[in-house]
């Protein structure tokens, strides 16, 4: 008698079985999608920025207080989204500013670390519908050694008919010789970016012509 319904039980325990691993399953991925990710707690840390021109400056060296966008820092665990590269753990990240590239891209404004502090401000690019984040260009550095100076700065603007551009102005000096009989060799070098919808892309490098653009960028757009 228990042998004729050997097989009846063992098709009701295997049922059993299948229903329970299906509603576990289920259970899981409810749970799972009210948990937000890294990366949007990431994008939660950067102040949004409805203007439509940002100068962008770099920090001073020392105090972190003198930095211009000092921003937010963000914890080591979400860092490795912006940049795989290792740093000094004494160099931060910091989330600055936020704003729509386009419909489906927010532009992140973030202070990076460089040669000896986080005096790097970056733009990377949150793409939403991959939910990833892409480096696109620095936006200013300050960065001195041994004679050897650069300093980076730059607007970023926005024009209805052009979308988000930007103007880079780079001034590099460096010296050579004793004290003496030293001699310096500085340049100023210009750099006109746009958002093409999908990555930064350089309109122009014609210097003499940018400077002017560069100087009137603070009359030009308020």
């Amino acid at each position: 008698m228990g042998m004729k319904y050997l097989p009846f039980l063992l098709l009701l325990f295997f049922s059993a079985c299948i229903y329970s691993a299906r509603q576990h399953s289920t259970t899981v991925t409810i749970a799972d999608d009210t948990i937000p990710s890294d990366i949007d707690s990431l994008i939660h840390l950067y102040k949004a920025f409805e203007q439509d021109t940002l100068e962008i400056l770099p920090g001073a060296f020392g105090d972190p207080d003198t930095w211009h966008f000092k921003g937010t820092a963000i914890d080591s665990q979400l860092q490795p989204l912006l940049s795989d590269r290792r740093y000094n753990e004494d160099y931060l990240f910091y989330a600055c500013y936020k704003f729509n590239l386009d419909a489906n891209t927010i532009g992140l404004v973030t202070r990076s670390p460089s040669e000896y502090e986080s005096s790097s401000v970056k733009l990377f690019a949150y793409h939403k519908k991959t939910k990833t984040i892409t480096f696109e260009t620095e936006l200013a550095e300050e960065f001195g050694d041994a004679g050897d100076v650069l300093i980076k700065k730059s607007w970023l603007y926005h024009s209805p008919d052009n979308g988000w551009q930007a103007i880079l102005e780079n001034f590099s000096s460096s010296q050579y010789g004793v004290p003496e009989d030293t001699v310096a060799v500085e340049s100023y070098d210009y750099y006109h970016l746009t958002w093409n919808g999908s990555k930064i892309d350089t309109l122009s490098t014609d210097s003499s012509a940018l400077v002017q653009v560069y100087k009137m960028m603070p009359v030009n757009k308020k």
